[in-house]
């Protein structure tokens, strides 16, 4: 239920509503006095070896001064980030927000597709308006050519090689030695067109226990991630 306070705390957000509405897909720069985020992202990420997803959003506004209030509202009108600042605070300036992951699809529930709208308000008052559009349309998934998982291979250099998927914009590759003290993990971003990697041999150690994670980047900026552990021989 929205109290009373949460319309004190926000009502120039419930103000400015139509005017957002009114003005998108215009850049909320337009509005006098009011400013840009320079970054304000919300995509799903899947992981199909462990079965589940979650939502990621992103967010910076275009100044230099952190935000002291911060709310980011849904397609439906549902408040489903709120971050207020102690008094006399700075306030933050960049922000991330991982949901709960889980099983299957049960989280897109929460957050339907659609225009999401970003309001925020700086240390020194000045107002920032947003948006970013939530779609649950996800990539292909790839499949892990090399290494098989449950492979031991030698040490030393290493080349990761997937599968093509025809909707992926991108690949992000991830890398993570689990028997390292602590972990050591390393992500690289690579084309569309690429379905290899070499890994530098100094990070394949011997004896020891690793994790490589390929996911396929819709242009939508939706991800599915697929795994696989190896080894390495002494």
């Amino acid at each position: 239920m929205t109290t009373s306070n949460d319309f004190s705390r926000f009502r120039w957000l419930l103000l400015s509503a139509g005017a957002v509405l009114a003005a998108l897909p215009a850049s909320a720069g337009a509005w006098r006095g009011v400013g840009e985020f320079e970054d304000a992202t919300i995509r799903v990420e899947r992981n199909a070896t462990d079965g589940d997803t979650e939502i990621v959003l992103t967010a910076k506004p275009l100044t230099d001064n952190g935000l002291v209030q911060f709310a980011v509202v849904s397609p439906h009108w549902r408040k489903v980030v709120e971050v207020e600042a102690p008094h006399r605070s700075k306030g933050l300036r960049e922000f991330l927000f991982e949901t709960p992951e889980p099983a299957g699809s049960a989280i897109l529930q929460q957050y339907p597709e659609g225009n999401y709208l970003l309001f925020g308000t700086a240390a020194n008052g000045q107002r920032f308006v947003g948006s970013a559009d939530l779609s649950h349309e996800l990539p292909g998934e790839t499949t892990i050519v090399s290494p098989v998982d449950g492979a031991v291979v030698a040490a030393g250099a290493l080349t990761i090689r997937w599968a093509a998927v025809a909707n992926a914009a991108q690949y992000i590759v991830e890398f993570e030695n689990e028997s390292a003290d602590p972990e050591e993990s390393f992500s690289f971003v690579v084309g569309n067109g690429v379905t290899s990697f070499a890994v530098p041999s100094a990070l394949v150690a011997p004896s020891s226990e690793f994790q490589v994670g390929v996911a396929s980047v819709h242009a939508n900026g939706n991800v599915l991630f697929v795994e696989s552990t190896f080894s390495t021989a002494d």
